[in-house]
């Protein structure tokens, strides 16, 4: 998002689609023109929430992405143009908004393919009543062929066997019009003035070609995307990005998010549960960088106080008469528009409040053909504090997964039948150090290791071993306290201060066993009198007594 209000095309913006070389141009046009673009294109946005509610959230902006032209085998050209598009699934026409400068024009026009040609030929003859004074007005139409004597773009458009069509409105870069700061409002107008055809065409294809409703009041049960890349693709792809989780659970979570869209991951902390939804958004979508942005995930961090659906998805103001939206609510709107990708939602901590309050409405649109959800506003449609407008109730997308994390612990409440009844449950227990150590990035110490594989191993006896997390905070530990502190004293202060304040529990055989050989691996091999770990030796021994003295120990007694 662009913090620069437009203030017209600038000569340096314009001549940027003039200068030599391939890449100079490109960064030229992304120094210059971008941003004015950029500008433009969120005034569009402002003006198309406002004034086309109920069909603006179906929409999305896109930008030009090559950064030259092929022209012949091997060969490389600068760009000509620069542009962004508004468009909808099912796709195939749009609204294009761009700057030529092979032709010194700034364009704004309907931009359509062949395979919906058909498709504007049904609007146009079923409403040419409603369409006419909007054919009648724009005033440039390019296809191929010749025109027509006589007859209007349109009709000699569908006549002719051309394919492409533009149709719309060019400026001359020597018109003064266009280094004002209100030219903008001139191309939002030509802009939202084309939409509305866009939108019948769309809906046209909806309903003859796919066979069904429009988008937007179409009741379906729920089903799988069918743009999934393959399992194997999935997995190779998280793999590359160097983590390690077990084939089976991989294999597992794959299934139950194509069977039910609701999956609870529980687990031990620092297993990678949230790691894992991201991650395997990412590989459905080829994304590779785990620091670049992926549009179709969202992590929602649970908050111990949240009681009701309010919290999750926002709240109706009856004062005001607007809705108030969470990021949830926005990002379900956005995939509603989007129904042929998948989107995925992570529910972070889901039970550190109690999920069957504040998921109520959605357990329930899980439950129903329709997967309505109500918003609690009056009405069928309401406005939100941000210019959009809401079905009311309004339809959960059959294309959102949702995942639930969850730890075990005092601090979270138990999951509830009705919510174990409407979810698949994927425990995530097992840490493979082995294939830790082969994806870290780094080299591992070979005198740490031996000794964090042995605490690892006594703890998982009794049902609390430490995850990835931990052990990789404690590796990058190490790696920084090199020219600080030996490397024996630096992991002593890391048992003491990552490992075993997580260790606690009742008098039994097996937690005297655990504490025993944790005292024993700390010790020095074939000395008595010093030990090799001594602050988080000394630790232990005071855990030992607190337990034979009141039969329960942890780090802070």
């Amino acid at each position: 998002m662009t913090e620069l209000p437009f203030q017209g095309f600038t000569h340096d913006a314009l001549q940027s689609l003039a200068k030599p070389g391939v890449g100079e141009r490109w960064v030229a046009v992304q120094e210059h023109l971008h941003p004015i673009l950029a500008a433009l294109a969120e005034q569009l946005a402002t003006a198309g929430r406002a004034q086309l509610g109920r069909e603006w959230p179906l929409y999305e902006i896109t930008w030009k992405t090559a950064r030259y032209l092929n022209r012949g085998r091997g060969r490389r050209e600068p760009i000509g143009e620069y542009h962004f598009a508004l468009d909808r699934p099912p796709r195939g026409s749009g609204i294009y908004v761009g700057v030529s400068g092979d032709e010194r024009t700034i364009l704004v026009g309907l931009t359509l393919w062949g395979a919906r040609k058909d498709a504007l030929r049904r609007v146009w003859e079923a409403g040419r009543a409603v369409w006419q004074s909007l054919v009648d007005a724009i005033p440039e139409a390019r296809f191929t062929g010749a025109p027509l004597e006589g007859a209007l773009w349109l009709d000699a458009y569908l006549r002719s066997d051309a394919q492409y069509l533009w149709a719309g409105y060019a400026y001359s870069w020597d018109d003064p019009r266009v280094a004002a700061a209100d030219f903008s409002t001139l191309l939002i107008q030509d802009a939202l003035r084309l939409l509305p055809l866009n939108e019948a065409i769309m809906e046209e294809v909806e309903t003859v070609e796919w066979g069904g409703e429009p988008l937007r009041e179409r009741p379906a049960a729920y089903t799988t995307i069918s743009r999934l890349p393959a399992f194997d693709v999935i997995a190779e792809r998280i793999a590359t990005g160097g983590f390690a989780y077990d084939d089976q659970i991989l294999r597992a979570y794959h299934v139950a998010l194509q069977t039910k869209p609701l999956v609870i991951l529980p687990g031990i902390s620092g297993t990678g549960k949230t790691l894992l939804t991201r991650l395997y958004a990412d590989a459905v979508h080829g994304i590779q960088s785990p620091a670049a942005a992926n549009p179709f995930y969202l992590l929602v961090a649970v908050q111990p106080d949240w009681h009701n659906a309010r919290d999750l998805l926002g709240y109706y103001n009856g004062l005001t008469g607007l809705f108030h939206p969470t990021a949830l609510l926005r990002f379900l709107h956005r995939a509603a528009g989007d129904p042929q990708q998948p989107y995925y939602v992570c529910l972070d901590e889901l039970n550190l409040a109690r999920p069957e309050y504040y998921l109520a409405p959605l357990l329930s649109a899980l439950e129903t053909t329709e997967h309505l959800v109500d918003l609690g506003a009056p009405g069928a449609a309401v406005s939100t504090s941000e210019g959009e407008t809401l079905r009311n109730p309004f339809r959960l997308p059959l294309n959102v997964a949702l995942t639930g994390t969850v730890n075990v612990d005092e601090s979270t409440f138990a999951l509830s039948d009705k919510l174990l009844d409407r979810a698949n449950v994927i425990e995530l227990t097992e840490v493979d150090l082995d294939a830790f150590r082969r994806t870290y990035p780094t080299a591992v110490d070979p005198t740490a290791w031996p000794i964090l594989m042995e605490l690892h191993a006594i703890l998982s006896e009794i049902g609390q071993p430490f995850g990835y997390r931990t052990i990789a905070e404690v590796l990058r530990y190490l790696e920084r306290a090199r020219e600080v502190l030996p490397v024996e004293q630096a992991l002593d202060l890391q048992i003491k201060q990552k490992i075993l304040p997580k260790l606690r529990g009742e008098d039994g055989p097996r937690m005297r066993k655990a504490l025993g050989d944790l005292l024993a691996v700390l010790q020095a091999a074939g000395q008595s009198t010093a030990d090799r770990f001594p602050e988080s030796a000394a630790k232990v021994r005071r855990m030992l007594r607190r337990l034979e003295q009141e039969g329960y120990t942890d780090f802070y007694g």
